[in-house]
């Protein structure tokens, strides 16, 4: 699930090009972090264009085969590990403090309220205003634009020195090309402001606990690399369906997994037992909403007529893709009793002008209220959206769809999108002829439809523990933690 473990050619590509920038650049350090881990987000956004062209170079590829440096991802997150050498400094903590990331928004507000709560994020979202007395916002933002300060400066001088004097010397045939090397000295003097504004929330907030839904971002690595400078214990607890990226290289000291496929999917990326806890997810219990209308007021509505089913299908960016989808759409019988509602990504920017045309087909925004969606459709499609999950706790059906996916440097680049499928979620369409057979028996065979129920359930056994009880065993797990870590320091 969530990607495999083998090591393919775009990973092989991608990896061995960051493990050579942690190997040239982890000994330039900032605010004692190694500035090429503070940099592995925007590095990685950097080379795109080079694995994109080398995916397929056969003679690169034989090279790093015989290099064996990794074989599988568990490979990669621990041998990329192994360059951080970040020496501890000891702060006294405040036991009651928690540091976690707005998302958590809801969850805090309801089961962290008797704590000193900083809620971090990149910019302001509006719903998170009306927060408790003893909870502080902490927007990144903001915090960048205020930094101009002397010890900044000098530090971005000295910095800008390193990084010039270790270019002098590199052989890598990568990073001796102008290309790279204007784009690090551009970036390096940013990042002493995000590492700077980071450094100070901790050393102003001093928390027992730091929480985050990935590791992948600019903050989150620092945040994870802060943690291990000041010994604070740094839990991982995903709201959406990860893949490596959201994870490579970890640094959290626990992760709350889902349920069994995602703490085995863990497993395989040499995390270890005592560090996997299973808490379900958050974010379904808290998004989890009853419809705002009735059944008729939403038939009427979207003029849907009243005998007709509905089948839903929640899109994902994929341009290329989302085409061909369309045209498995119209294939299906006008004269099926079925109305399709299409419910947009919010980055999906196909138009989907054929369907525009179609009686039988609507198409919501991205924005249409995602509950009032599912608790009247009465069976969903996807590719590998988190919407199937959602669905199935509300006890749909779904079409697992795999069409053709072209390669794309982040959004398709192993078999992260056939999660669904691997899973036997649901009925595996992968053309239009499976899509017209799946949806006449869906809408003339009941059995059909209480096998796929099963289908789903089966799956969302396997994927999810209960959702009604995922906050109470977040926190629960959490206060653990801090309580654990706080007797840890009374001893040292």
């Amino acid at each position: 699930m969530y990607g495999e473990i083998e090591i393919n050619d775009y990973h092989l590509v991608k990896y061995n090009l960051i493990y050579d920038f942690f190997q040239y650049f982890s000994s330039v350090k900032i605010y004692g972090l190694p500035l090429a881990q503070c940099l592995a987000a925007q590095f990685e956004l950097h080379i795109q264009p080079f694995v994109d062209r080398n995916r397929v170079n056969q003679a690169l590829i034989k090279k790093f085969r015989m290099q064996s440096r990794f074989q599988t991802m568990g490979d990669i997150n621990q041998k990329l590990l192994t360059f951080e050498n970040i020496s501890p400094v000891k702060i006294k903590k405040n036991k009651n403090a928690v540091l976690l990331s707005d998302d958590y928004y809801a969850f805090a507000v309801e089961q962290l309220k008797e704590y000193e709560v900083t809620l971090f994020g990149v910019q302001d979202k509006g719903q998170n205003n009306n927060l408790p007395k003893q909870f502080e916002k902490y927007l990144f933002r903001n915090e960048l634009l205020k930094v101009n300060n002397v010890e900044v400066k000098q530090n971005q001088v000295l910095l800008k020195a390193q990084v010039e004097k270790i270019l002098k010397s590199v052989p890598h045939h990568y990073f001796s090309t102008p290309l790279f090397q204007q784009w690090l000295l551009k970036v390096c003097l940013n990042i002493i402001k995000w590492v700077y504004i980071l450094d100070q929330l901790i050393l102003n907030t001093r928390p027992s606990v730091i929480i985050i839904p990935s590791e992948a971002s600019i903050f989150g690595a620092i945040l994870g690399m802060l943690a291990k400078k000041y010994q604070i214990p740094f839990i991982d607890m995903p709201l959406y369906i990860i893949g490596d990226r959201t994870i490579i290289p970890s640094r959290a000291d626990y992760y709350f997994a889902w349920g069994k496929n995602q703490k085995n999917w863990f497993f395989d990326r040499k995390i270890k037992e005592d560090k996997l806890t299973e808490t379900g997810n958050i974010r379904f219990y808290y998004e989890k909403k009853s419809p705002v209308s009735s059944k008729e007021a939403f038939y009427q509505k979207l003029k849907i007529p009243s005998n007709h089913q509905i089948l839903g299908f929640t899109t994902q960016p994929f341009l290329d893709t989302n085409c061909q989808i369309e045209k498995w759409i119209e294939t299906i019988p006008e004269s099926l009793p079925l109305t399709i509602l299409i419910k947009k990504h919010k980055g999906d920017h196909y138009e989907y002008p054929i369907s525009g045309k179609n009686k039988n087909v609507k198409i919501l925004s991205s924005d249409y209220p995602l509950y009032d969606f599912l608790h009247y459709i009465n069976c969903l499609m996807t590719i590998s959206s988190n919407t199937a999950i959602e669905a199935a706790i509300l006890d749909k059906p779904l079409f697992i769809l795999q069409p053709n996916i072209p390669y794309h440097y982040r959004l398709n680049n192993n078999k992260l999108n056939a999660h669904l499928a691997k899973a036997q979620a649901g009925e595996i369409i992968e053309n239009a002829t499976d899509l017209i057979k799946a949806v006449t028996k869906i809408t003339t065979d009941q059995g059909y439809v209480q096998d796929l129920k099963k289908k789903g359930n089966k799956f969302l056994s396997k994927t999810l523990i209960s959702v009604e009880q995922a906050p109470i065993l977040a926190k629960s797990k959490i206060e653990e933690i801090m309580i654990k870590h706080s007797l840890m320091e009374g001893e040292r």
